[in-house]
Parts: structure tokens; sequence; C-alpha cells
């Protein structure tokens, strides 16, 4: 998965946990709302409960309270009962408790029934408790002398009326019970004054409603103060204060988990970034630091660095041949060797700086030359192959190191100077910037050329031995310069190929040399390249001008240049088979100086075989060099091959490649090339 899309899922995860941490918020204010507002009504059910109670207790006492207090009572008790009962968050999220109140509320109505008969009874007897003094002191005012009998009475009923409070406040029954004989005693007592006779049977009759009424009015008390009610209510606030424990942690737990899902989509970003970053200094494929980390280290470095630069020459070639997936895996197996040299003493990091470029970086240490640490790059890669499908594909590599600053620049030029050496060390005397100079220059001047079509084709003849008479001309590329001084192409050769100029040479030799070819007689070689061959719009503008000039193929030949490793041998036979059918030879050029064996030059079958101008030019100071030429003269020979011998400057070479058996030869001694072919026999 690409790290962008780790980000963002991980940026949705944060800002879902951040979307939830709010949606939890207001869902939490709302919860603690309702909470709230459940508990608050709870203890104002409570309250209203005790009030009532209260009420009752003082009515039950006292003789003159009113009884609106006890209504009022019951009136707030369901005024805060009904609308917990109907809250809806109460019902649906509280049930057990919701069942509990449902039972308090059951119990209470059968309570309010009990409060309406205690009201009922309780009046009965307030208004007998209040008649009684009156009726007494009725009693008592007579001024007709009294029996013995009459103030017995008289003292039995003010035990009576005392006794009966009494143990009506005590809620006494039995006691009260017991005042029935006193009572229905008194109906023997009797007074002659009327209004004595009517008091006392008034006073017997309340005394009576009294004993009466008492049993009700007693269990009417009973069992509105019966401990089961109160004890709903607070079974009901129990539960709720459980339930609300419960849901305290679940609100708890979640919230920790909102928290934990945010803390860990802000701790996942901060490693994807953290990763991010890693990832941005390190190559994917090698797994080393790419160039990013290699400039951050420079950037950050506390001591001086040394830097060991290795390439792998000749990758391209490699990669094109190979093909780009065992081009990877010699990079892995080339980052992996390097990474394991066993470097003592000293603490490297490693590098891929380009596409076949290496870093080893080293705090410098004069215990550890820089030298011996490149020395021991090179030989640890001759030490065990690399070995890839089988086969052995260890690398040439080249290696440079620099101690001064810039390092990878002074390293690379070093890496690309001409010095002869491996590894190159880079110092002031290498004077590479003057190289670098001298470049840039070339390039410009050949850019120019191009431009100004002043990359021309010049002729050298080539001399038949037998006859001393020209009979072909190689084709050759020259640079007019600005003051018309004449160059050859050679020097701007490598500048062509950095530049990418080379095509542009090879097209506009072509050009212009089959232009001259059409009006000259005899045959002309043209060179090309490895490059020339593997690039399709060179070799597509070849077959054009082959097809636009039909009568000139049977007198071109193709010189392919031999010391570039004839390696991509499928490419060549298949350029060849194109070109004879067109009637073109094929020659190759400088034999002798590159990496061909004789059997592929036989499997090319080749024409033409140019023996490379290093061993003819010293061939009248060299024997080692007249047998080489000699054994490449006795093959060509049995296989039919003409040959032709390169850069013959003098009578004494001339007279050697003769008597070698060459077929021609060409150089100063014979022609210098020129802007016009010779006429040819």
């Amino acid at each position: 998965m690409k790290l962008s899309t780790k980000l963002l899922l991980t940026a949705l995860l944060g800002i879902s946990a951040l979307i939830a941490l709010f949606y939890f918020k207001s869902a939490s204010n709302d919860y603690y709302t309702h909470r709230n507002a459940i508990e608050l009504a709870f203890k104002e059910l409570d309250s209203s409960q005790q009030k009532l109670n209260h009420a009752i207790l003082t009515n039950a006492f006292f003789l003159y309270t009113n009884q609106d207090d006890i209504i009022q009572a019951i009136e707030h008790v369901h005024s805060h009962l009904n609308p917990l009962l109907e809250n809806q968050h109460f019902v649906q999220e509280h049930t057990e408790t919701y069942q509990i109140l449902l039972e308090y509320q059951k119990a209470f109505e059968s309570n309010t029934n009990a409060i309406y008969d205690f009201q009922t009874t309780n009046t009965v007897i307030k208004n007998s408790t209040a008649a009684i003094p009156r009726l007494q002191e009725q009693l008592l005012t007579s001024t007709e002398p009294l029996s013995e009998n009459q103030r017995n009475g008289l003292r039995k009923i003010a035990h009576l009326s005392g006794a009966l409070l009494v143990a009506k406040n005590a809620m006494d029954t039995q006691l009260i019970e017991s005042f029935r004989n006193d009572i229905d005693s008194l109906a023997s007592l009797h007074f002659t004054n009327k209004g004595q006779e009517e008091a006392l049977k008034q006073l017997i009759s309340h005394f009576n409603v009294i004993l009466n009424a008492f049993p009700f009015y007693s269990e009417a008390l009973n069992q509105i103060h019966n401990p089961a009610l109160n004890q709903l209510l607070e079974k009901g606030k129990s539960r709720f204060i459980q339930e609300s424990i419960n849901e305290l942690m679940f609100v708890t737990y979640f919230s920790y988990f909102l928290m934990a899902l945010f803390i860990a989509s802000i701790l996942l970003i901060s490693f994807f970034l953290i990763h991010s970053e890693q990832e941005a200094r390190t190559d994917r494929l090698t797994g080393l630091q790419n160039r990013k980390g290699y400039e951050e280290r420079i950037k950050h470095a506390k001591a001086d660095l040394g830097l060991v630069l290795i390439n792998i020459r000749k990758f391209k070639h490699y990669n094109d041949f190979y093909g780009v997936s065992s081009g990877d895996r010699l990079l892995i197996e080339t980052a992996h060797r390097i990474r394991n040299i066993p470097f003592l003493g000293v603490k490297p990091t490693y590098y891929r700086l380009g596409a076949d470029d290496f870093g080893i970086l080293f705090e410098f240490s004069s215990k550890q030359p820089l030298e011996v640490l490149a020395k021991e790059v090179l030989s640890e890669f001759s030490k065990t192959p690399i070995i890839i499908d089988t086969e052995i594909r260890t690398p040439s590599i080249v290696v440079a190191a620099s101690t001064f600053k810039p390092l990878l620049e002074t390293a690379d030029m070093a890496l690309k100077s001409n010095a002869h050496t491996n590894p190159v060390i880079y110092h002031e005397g290498l004077n590479l910037r003057q190289v670098i100079h001298d470049n840039v220059t070339k390039a410009k001047e050949l850019k120019e050329a191009l431009n100004e079509e002043r990359v021309v084709p010049y002729f050298q003849p080539i001399v038949d031995l037998s006859t001393c008479k020209a009979v072909k001309h190689e084709v050759l590329a020259r640079i007019i310069m600005k003051n018309a001084q004449v160059r050859s192409i050679f020097p701007y050769l490598t500048i062509a190929k950095e530049s990418n100029l080379y095509p542009q040479i090879t097209r506009t030799i072509i050009a212009q040399s089959f232009m001259i070819i059409a009006e000259h007689a005899g045959d002309f070689s043209i060179n090309l390249s490895i490059e020339d061959i593997g690039n399709h719009e060179t070799v597509e503008m070849l077959e054009m001008m082959l097809e636009k000039y039909p009568n000139i193929g049977k007198r071109i030949i193709f010189e392919i240049l031999e010391s570039e490793a004839i390696e991509e041998y499928e490419g060549i036979v298949n350029f060849i088979l194109r070109m004879r059918r067109h009637g073109c030879r094929i020659a190759i050029d400088d034999f002798g100086s590159g990496y061909s064996n004789f059997s592929r030059i036989l499997n090319l079958t080749i024409d033409i075989i140019k023996i490379d101008g290093s061993l003819i030019r010293h061939l009248d100071t060299d024997d080692k060099a007249v047998t080489i030429v000699q054994t490449i003269v006795n093959f060509t020979k049995s296989a039919s091959i003409e040959t032709v011998a390169e850069f013959v400057h003098n009578k004494a070479i001339a007279h050697i490649v003769s008597e070698l058996g060459i077929d021609a030869a060409q150089g100063f001694y014979f022609y210098e090339p020129a802007p016009h072919p010779v006429a040819v026999i």
C-alpha cells in the first residue's frame, strides 16, 4: 500500500475518532442532563414523601392542624413521580429501576387510600377529643350537691379523658380497648340536672366514638407508615445508582477507547511520517541510503569525511543485454557485497548515489587511509564472484576516492578521469576541473558544428597491396572549426556519447557520404559502433538511404568496431542480415584490440577484417606484433576473409604488411583523408 494511502487512511481514522469524540461529548452531555434530572427527581420524590409523612404525623398528634397539607403533599409526590415515570430516557435506559418505581407507584396509590381513611377517622377522633373537655366542664359547673356515686363518676370521666388521649397518642389499641368497661359503666351514672345528664350522654357517646374509631385509625396509620413503601423508593434509588455506575463505566471505557483511537491515529501518522522520511532517504531497490540521505549525512557531519565512489562499468550494456530485471538483481547483489565489506576500525555508511554508482562514506582517519579502503573495495569483488541465474555476473567496477570537498563532485571527477589506475584517488594534480572545462568546451564546439553543418565526411583511400592502387575508401568524420581548421572527430566521440550527440554525428555522416558515394566509383567503408547498430532510428535511416540510392548498396562496407565488444551478438547478426539484403558487406574494424574470438567472427560471416593500428604501427620494431598479425592473416586466409592493415605510416610498414599477405592497407604512407574520394581503378 502506498504511503499516501496509509496516511490518508490514518488521517481518516483520526478524523473519525475526533468526530466520535465530539459526538461522544454531546451524547455525554445529554446523558448527564438526563441522569441529573432523574437523580434530582428521585431526591424531590423522596423529599415529598418525607413531607407527606410529616404532614400525617402532624395531623395525627395535633388537634388543630390543616389536613390540606396532606392533600398538597400527596399532589407533590405525584408531581415528581409521574414525570419520572414518563421520562423516556428513564423508561428505556433504566428498565429495572423503572419497574421498581412502578411498584412504588402502585404501593403509593394504596397508601393514598389509607391516608384518606386516616383523614376520615382522624377527623372523627379529633372532633370527639375536642368535645370531651367542653362536656367535662359542663358536668362540673352544676350547683347542685353531688352524691358520692356522682363524684366517683366524674373522677372516672376525668381519668378516661386523660387516659384516652394518652393511649391515642401512644397508638395503644389494647389500652384504649381496656377502657370499654369503664365507659360502659358510665351508663349507670345519672344527674338530676338535665344539662348535666345530656352532657354525660354526649360524653359517653364521644368516648365510644373514640373507642370504636381508633382501631380503624390505628390500622390506617400502620398502613401509611408501612416501611415497604420507603423501602421501594430506596430500592429504586439504589438500583438507579447501580445502573448509573454501570453506564458511567461504559461511558468511561468508551471515552478511553476513543482517546486511545485518537492517540493511536496520531502515533500512526507520526510513524508513517517518520517512515516516509526514512523511505525518502532510502533506495527502494538496494535498501541503501539514497542521494538525499547522503546529502543529509554530509550536511550534519561533524568530522572530516572521505568518500569511496564505486561505479559498475558499462552497466547500461549489461542492462540492455540481460534485461532490466537481471540488472536490478546485479545492483542488489553489488549493494549487498559493498555493505558487507569488513572495514576494520571505521564506521562506514553506504549509499546508492546514481543508477550504477555506489558510495561509502568514512570518517577521515590517518590510521586507515582512504586509498587502502578503496583497494579493499576492489579486492572484495575479486574474491568471490557474483552469481545470477547460475552464471558468474561479477561486474567490472571502477573505484574512485576523495577527501576533497565537495566529496561527490571530486570523487566523480576522479572516476571519470582518464587516469589509468583503479582505484583513482582524487588530488589537485589530476587537474580534473580543467578536464571538465575542456569537455564543456568540446561539447559546445560539437553542438555548434552539427547545427552549422560543419561535421563532414572525409575519405581515406584504401590501397590494394598487390597493385598499390587505391581501390576503395574509408569514410571518416571531420569537424571544420570556425577558423577553417580540420579536426578529427575522434577526440569528440566520448563527449558526443555523454551529451547524446553521437547518433546525430552518425546520421549526418551517413546522409552526406551517401550523396558523395552516389557520384563516385568504388567501394566505401562506413564505421558503425555497437551503439549505432542498437539505435533503431539510425538503422531505419540506413535502410531508407539504401533504398533511396539502390545502386550503391553493393559498394557499401559497414565497419563494426570490434573494440566495443561484440556482446550483443544476436542484435548484430540481425543487423548484418538486414544490410546484406541490400548487398552491403561487413567488416570488423580495429580487430585485435577488443574482446571477440575467432569462432564468433566466423559465425558473423564477416567479409573483411581491418587489423587494429596498435598492432600495425609497430610491426617494424615489435616481433610479437608480427606474430599476432601473422596469426590473424592465417585465420582470415583460411576463412576467405579479406584483410586490411590500418595506420600504415611508412614504407617499412607497407612492405611488412604486404609480405604478411594482407590484402589491402590504408594510412598516411599512402593517402591522408581528404574531403573528396580519389579516382579508383
